[in-house]
């Protein structure tokens, strides 16, 4: 047995640790390598080991015999197999050799006679085609000078055509290629080079077609270079004739659709030939784009003519946008008035559709012209699979032609669809410009000026983007600048002139002309006038133009940025509406004839009831415009009449003013619902300021703030509140649903507006409070018991008070209501009634004829004020109170018991000067001197604002 270790992959004896264990295996775990080969033991030790490994190479050797001894028989039967396949190798090799030259000698016999026929046969095909090729080339030569005969005279269609049938007997198969045949003129310079390619480049390559094809290649490029050219100016001379006949005839920038018609199928009569040559050569990509290079340049001049003199021309539409151009097309804009702008900008606009619509329709004639001529496909023809080997040449060509004509209006539809966008842009950009130079100028156009430019503006943009297939994005949001800021300037403006009159108004009751109450009405009638489809009429008129519109031009809506032109009219038109608030449905103004006429914003006015009015016209200027006098007494909205001053007037007015602009421009209701707003809740602060807070003595002048002036102030303010409700449906109808929310704030101002008026007449009852506390102390101050048995009431004292309440009546009756007038008289009835009661208790009667007296004038007060109307209660109880009055016993002094005083007088107690307040000692209050002309002193209007 050996141990392991001697088996082991990595046993070395040169490893010092391994070399240890070896000498332990061998001599025994016992033995320390310490000290081993020591010389003294060195002899014993290597005879040990020497002894050792000897007997392990022994069973080794042992082992090895045992095992070639058993594996030998296997072995020297493999050696044996190996030689026999040696010699049949040998074999093979010599059959092979054999059967090499059999082969070679059938070959030589019987293959290469066939072979030598196929050849020759083969041979006398080529050299037919070479016969063919000569005659080809000798006919050929007689092409180019038919060819330049044709050039000189002019016929470009002829030669190109024979140039293009000449090019394709020299290389028939170059129309199986369609993108080298589309770059044959762009590339003519490398056509010479030519590559072998198959039989197709086989004439081409040669040094004889070489040169011809060149040549041809030459004239091909001259001729297709004329007739591009040629295109192009058809194109543009249709489209002089179209834009004269579309400028002469039409006053919107649209031909007729029957006259666009005609146009077109003359215009494809005229390129059918220049399309289908240009189509073969594939050279219908360059003569679009000269098309599109002389459009550009050609409507440049054209639009450019119609500007002021003083603007450079430039050359094309790239120019015109440089800043020194625009520089100066804005200071020759500016320049000029706005009815020539307006003319301009519109004779511009007509121009452009008549372009755009002009490039439409070239894009359509074009491709009807492709359309028609491209080759129609057989059944089972080569085009369906160009690969196929048994195709014919002809049908390859068929295929070829038909695939070049499907490339061609591709290429047709995406340069006509360039050009048409990029003038598209063109249009935008020049109408943008304008527009923008006179920004400031258009901001202070009045209403009727402002809405004329509006439309004419919209009514492109709808042209516009029913000819371009998208929307206008850019001019939307100019003219949606604009005319918001013409909404901010024209709210300014009347602001400040609704500001100034309040200031300077002198609360008189002004006539109503009848243009004001035509404003009114037609309020009212747009508020509730629907057709059959519940829409309001689109001769509103608050529909400006909307009479010149009634012969069968209607005038076409602007609605807001996402409605479409089309689909809305420029009336009001109702967007659920069935939650409007009807309250006043059904007023009628039974006592004025409404005569709707289409307002323009120069209604007359009185300057004597409230000083200037400020008008502008279309050139901006500022007049002072005079009044027809001519009027009726009171404004009526629908059953109801109301007194009023200048400054309502002006009000009413301006409210209309607003409502048109809503009508008119619907894209500005929500701001203008926020400026309405606005001036509802200015005016009834500034009224607030003027009347109870009594700054019309200061800024009017006026010495008192009487009964009459709140009353008058009183009415303009239900004025107000009655109108307002007719505007809010008005701008109900140009509002969607979901901005109908906002339609509430015109609530909120009419609550404003009724605390306001409920704040005057507040006032008169704290005004008559006052009075009453002076009357009431007057009375207190009568020595009742003094007058005489045949005195009749009433006193000097009751008088006065029953003056002052019926002079107040008679003022207030003038001016207010009958509801209003009730329900004032009632409060201060009621407050008369408290007042005189409590001073009542406080008059001291000794007697009863004083207590007759008082009771016979208490009688007289109830039933005078009574009198003043059937429809308020005075049920007072001033005759309980009085009936209630003890008598006071006269003073009678201390005296002996047994002597009686004698009686004192009952008037001695009542003239006593410390009893008895004295009139004359307490003046009447300052808060009111008379009902009517009285002034409220500055601290108690205060106290009260």
């Amino acid at each position: 047995d050996i141990p392991t270790i001697f088996f082991e992959e990595n046993f070395d004896l040169r490893d010092p640790a391994m070399f240890d264990i070896a000498t332990q295996v061998v001599l025994g775990p016992q033995t320390a390598t310490a000290g081993l080969f020591a010389p003294e033991k060195c002899d014993e030790t290597s005879a040990q080991m020497q002894e050792t490994l000897s007997a392990y190479m022994d069973v080794v050797e042992a082992y090895l015999t045992r095992e070639i001894s058993r594996r030998s028989p296997a072995f020297f039967a493999a050696l044996s197999t190996l030689e026999e396949l040696h010699a049949e190798t040998d074999r093979c090799v010599d059959k092979i050799h054999v059967l090499r030259d059999d082969l070679k000698q059938t070959a030589l016999t019987q293959c290469a006679p066939g072979l030598e026929l196929i050849r020759m046969r083969r041979r006398q095909d080529h050299l037919s085609l070479l016969l063919k090729d000569v005659e080809l080339l000798s006919n050929m030569r007689h092409i180019q000078p038919t060819i330049d005969e044709l050039v000189s005279s002019g016929d470009y269609i002829g030669a190109l055509n024979l140039i293009i049938e000449a090019q394709e007997m020299i290389d028939p198969d170059a129309l199986n290629d369609t993108k080298s045949q589309t770059n044959i003129v762009k590339n003519s310079s490398k056509s010479n080079k030519g590559t072998s390619s198959g039989n197709g480049s086989r004439l081409k390559d040669t040094k004889a077609f070489k040169i011809l094809n060149g040549d041809l290649t030459k004239s091909l490029v001259t001729v297709s270079s004329f007739a591009e050219q040629e295109l192009a100016a058809i194109v543009l001379r249709d489209m002089r004739e179209f834009v004269d006949d579309g400028l002469s005839t039409t006053s919107d920038g649209l031909l007729s659709r029957s006259k666009v018609d005609i146009y077109q199928i003359n215009l494809a009569m005229q390129l059918t030939p220049f399309i289908c040559g240009l189509v073969r050569t594939g050279g219908i990509g360059s003569a679009l784009k000269v098309y599109r290079d002389s459009l550009m340049t050609e409507s440049a001049g054209l639009i450019e003519a119609l500007y002021p003199d003083g603007f450079p021309r430039s050359k094309g539409h790239e120019v015109f946008n440089d800043v020194s151009q625009q520089r100066v097309l804005g200071a020759a804009v500016r320049g000029q008035t706005f009815d020539q702008f307006r003319t301009m900008l519109s004779q511009q606009q007509e121009l452009l559709l008549l372009i755009i619509s002009h490039i439409g329709m070239v894009r359509r004639a074009i491709l009807a012209v492709i359309d028609e001529n491209r080759p129609l496909s057989e059944p089972g023809s080569a085009e369906t699979d160009l690969s196929k080997t048994d195709s014919t040449p002809s049908a390859r060509q068929h295929a070829s032609l038909s695939r070049r004509y499907d490339s061609a209006k591709s290429e047709v539809l995406r340069s006509l669809n360039d050009t048409f966008d990029a003038f598209m842009d063109v249009a935008h950009v020049r109408c943008a410009k304008l527009l923008n130079h006179r920004s400031e100028q258009n901001a202070r156009l009045s209403l009727p000026g402002f809405h004329s430019l509006y439309i004419s503006i919209w009514r492109f943009i709808e042209h516009y983007e029913a000819l371009g297939g998208k929307m206008c994005f850019g001019l939307r949001g100019t003219l949606t600048a604009q005319a918001k800021a013409f909404l901010s300037n024209f709210h300014t403006e009347k602001s400040r002139q609704i500001h100034i009159l309040i200031e300077n108004e002198q609360w008189v009751q002004a006539e109503v002309p009848i243009d004001f109450q035509n404003l009114v009405n037609q309020v009212i009638d747009a508020a509730y006038a629907n057709d059959s489809q519940g829409a309001i009429d689109q001769h509103s008129p608050l529909v400006l133009g909307a009479e010149n519109s009634a012969g069968g031009g209607s005038l076409a809506s602007a609605p807001g940025f996402a409605a479409p032109y089309s689909n809305s009219p420029l009336a009001l038109v109702p967007q659920g509406s069935a939650g409007a608030e009807l309250t006043l449905a059904g007023r009628q103004s039974a006592t004025v004839p409404r005569t709707p006429t289409s307002l323009q914003l120069e209604s007359p006015l009185s300057a004597g009831a409230y000083g200037m009015h400020l008008a502008r016209n279309d050139s901006d200027a500022v007049s002072i415009r005079s009044v027809d006098t001519a009027g009726i007494g009171l404004m009526h909205i629908g059953s109801e009449s109301f007194h009023v001053v200048g400054c309502s007037l002006v009000l009413v007015k301006s409210v209309v003013e607003y409502l048109q602009c809503a009508v008119n421009i619907p894209m500005l209701a929500t701001d203008v619902l926020q400026r309405l707003v606005e001036v509802l809740k200015a005016f009834n602060s500034r009224t607030c300021q003027v009347v109870l807070g009594a700054g019309a003595m200061r800024s009017a002048g006026l010495k008192n703030i009487s009964a009459k002036h709140l009353a008058l102030a009183s009415e303009s303010l239900s004025l107000c509140t009655e109108l307002i409700p007719y505007a809010k449906e008005c701008l109900r109808h140009v509002m969607s649903s979901s901005q109908e929310v906002l339609l509430s704030q015109l609530d909120r101002t009419i609550n404003d507006f009724v605390n306001h008026q409920s704040e005057l007449h507040r006032k008169l009852v704290t005004i008559m409070s006052d009075r009453a506390d002076y009357h009431g102390r007057t009375l207190v101050a009568v020595k009742w018991d003094e007058l005489d048995h045949s005195a009749q009431p009433p006193v000097p004292a009751m008088d006065m008070l029953i003056k002052e309440v019926r002079k107040l009546h008679k003022v207030l009756k003038r001016y207010l209501p009958t509801s209003t007038l009730r329900s004032v008289f009632a409060q201060i009835f009621s407050m008369y009634e408290t007042k005189l009661t409590a001073q009542y208790q406080k008059i001291r009667i000794t007697s009863g004829e004083g207590k007759r007296q008082l009771m016979l004038n208490s009688q007289y007060l109830i039933r005078r004020l009574r009198a003043l109307d059937s429809s308020v209660t005075v049920d007072w109880e001033l005759e309980v109170v009085v009936n209630n009055i003890d008598l006071v016993k006269p003073y009678q002094p201390a005296t002996a018991a047994s002597s009686p005083s004698p009686p004192v007088q009952e008037t001695g107690l009542i003239s006593s000067p410390a009893a008895t307040p004295n009139p004359s000692s307490d003046p009447p209050p300052a808060s009111l001197v008379s009902p009517t002309d009285g002034p409220i002193s500055p601290e108690d209007a205060n106290r009260h604002d």
